[in-house]
């Protein structure tokens, strides 16, 4: 999810601890958020979204375990889950 006019990108928290950690990311419940700030160049924003899709697709590869659903977070209209797209 992003706002219009906001450097503040909202997206499910990824579930793999070390992600978190190396990228800092700030989270509460199923959700995680990044600020860019103007000193982000847009290599470092390249390496952070291959590598969020690149291991969000081990995270859920098989289809045993689902994208939680952030509907109460973030409204269903934004929510990418299963039940919501």
């Amino acid at each position: 999810m992003l706002n219009e006019l906001s450097s503040t990108v909202v997206f499910e928290r990824p579930s793999e601890e070390e992600f978190v950690r190396r990228w800092q990311l700030a989270f509460e419940g199923n959700i995680a958020h990044v600020v860019v700030m103007p000193s982000v160049s847009i290599e470092k924003l390249d390496v952070f979204v291959n590598e969020l899709i690149e291991k969000r697709s081990t995270w859920y590869r098989d289809g045993t375990v689902q994208s939680p659903c952030l509907a109460v977070d973030i409204g269903a209209e934004n929510c990418c889950c299963a039940l919501h797209k």
